[in-house]
């Protein structure tokens, strides 16, 4: 582990409040845990303030690991993929990692895939990692106390044959809390506990114009989670919707409502399921809610409203009508060989014809409360519309 690391963790353990989390006693993996788990990882480091902490690392594409609102002994948020640690992978195998926010690009499917090498048929065992997700690791540029920018030159290719050389930076945030009352307009009482911090990616083209009728590119952020039984997502919808996208299984009324332009879906880890927004019924704003463990998530993000959203349904005919936001929710299946107890907000930018030199933007901002359940209920029909002692039966 690098000395700088070290010492920055060091450092943080001494000026953490250790005292006792202030929420459910519901057991978990705290953060003091995943942090000596993570000590390993390239650049690892934690940027604190008070009781609130985030764990992150330039050099895996400014990846934020995991986060904690209540210091050392607080829950961990955020989902890790083990299993390449303990294979001794994890440094070849950066897309896989899982973490609260990591760069991600799209379309996953369709005849500009970025998962599948030139002219490959587009099936699931033929799905392939671009090499620069998996190997390629940034830099940093620029830094204080509570940020960190970094950047790196990627080449992503496409199914189309399309190659895509770019320069990507992201700016990973942690915010006060004064800052976050002022992002959504809230109070937040003392018998709270929070945290938030944002991502802020852009990339710019190196190459020739890109066109449309050779694909083009999204920026996309994916934030996995630790989910539990009871965990609901909420989405609050431009009008009324009788269904969202659906991929890989079902959309079943056991998983998803929708009601009073809120859709209400079960993201639990006990299904493999995925959900998808349109452009036109989407807001900039989502969220989550488990009672057990008394934790409200919330994810903003920015919203263009532009034409042009690239589609990953498998076999879609049309490669520009793709979803806005997506809910990912894992499973346990041993049988399947699938180890996925995790659920997973994603937000998409639209995709640009950029011009050679050309940069385009994505903002994705993650924040956790946890506490009183009346407090967190005041928070979430604030920002959300939503009453949280009112969820649908479904």
């Amino acid at each position: 582990m690098p000395r700088k690391s070290v010492i920055t963790l060091i450092i943080f353990s001494l000026l953490f409040n250790c005292n006792s989390d202030k929420t459910s006693k519901t057991k978990h993996e705290t953060f003091e845990e995943v942090l000596q788990k993570l000590k390993v990882i390239r650049d690892l480091e934690v940027l604190q303030n008070e009781n609130s902490a985030i764990a992150i690392s330039s050099a895996y594409h400014g990846r934020v690991f995991t986060s904690t609102a209540n210091g050392l002994q607080g829950t961990s948020y955020g989902y890790i993929n083990w299993k390449l640690f303990e294979d001794n992978i994890y440094a070849t195998t950066i897309s896989k990692l899982g973490g609260e926010s990591r760069l991600w690009f799209g379309p996953e499917f369709g005849k500009y895939s970025i998962f599948f090498d030139k002219g490959e048929e587009r099936l699931i065992e033929n799905m392939k990692i671009s090499p620069d997700l998996n190997h390629k690791t940034f830099r940093v540029i620029e830094r204080d106390s509570v940020s960190v920018t970094c950047f790196g030159k990627m080449a992503i290719r496409n199914n189309f044959g399309t190659i895509f050389n770019i320069e990507a930076q992201r700016k990973i945030k942690l915010l006060s809390k004064k800052e976050i009352v002022l992002d959504l307009e809230v109070s937040i009482d003392e018998s709270i506990a929070d945290v938030g911090f944002s991502t802020e990616t852009s990339i710019k083209n190196l190459g020739n114009k890109w066109e449309k009728d050779k694909g083009l590119l999204c920026i996309w952020d994916l934030g996995a989670l630790i989910t539990s039984s009871d965990n609901i997502v909420l989405i609050p919808l431009q009008k009324d919707a009788d269904s969202l996208t659906g991929y890989f299984t079902p959309v079943t009324p056991e998983r998803l409502l929708i009601k009073d332009r809120v859709a209400y879906y079960r993201a639990d880890a006990m299904g493999l399921n995925k959900i998808g927004v349109k452009p036109e019924l989407s807001k900039n704003v989502m969220g989550s809610y488990s009672k057990e463990k008394q934790l409200l998530n919330i994810v903003k993000f920015t919203f263009e409203n532009d034409s042009l959203y690239v589609n990953s349904l498998p076999n879609n005919k049309k490669p520009y009508a793709g979803d806005v936001t997506n809910i990912f929710n894992g499973e346990v299946n041993q049988a399947l060989d699938r180890n996925w107890p995790f659920y997973e907000f994603e937000t998409s930018s639209s995709a640009k014809e950029l011009d050679s030199l050309e940069t385009m933007y994505h903002k994705q901002t993650m924040y956790h409360f946890q506490g009183n359940p009346k407090k967190l209920n005041e928070i979430a029909q604030k920002v959300l519309g939503v009453d949280l002692e009112y969820i649908p039966q479904f």
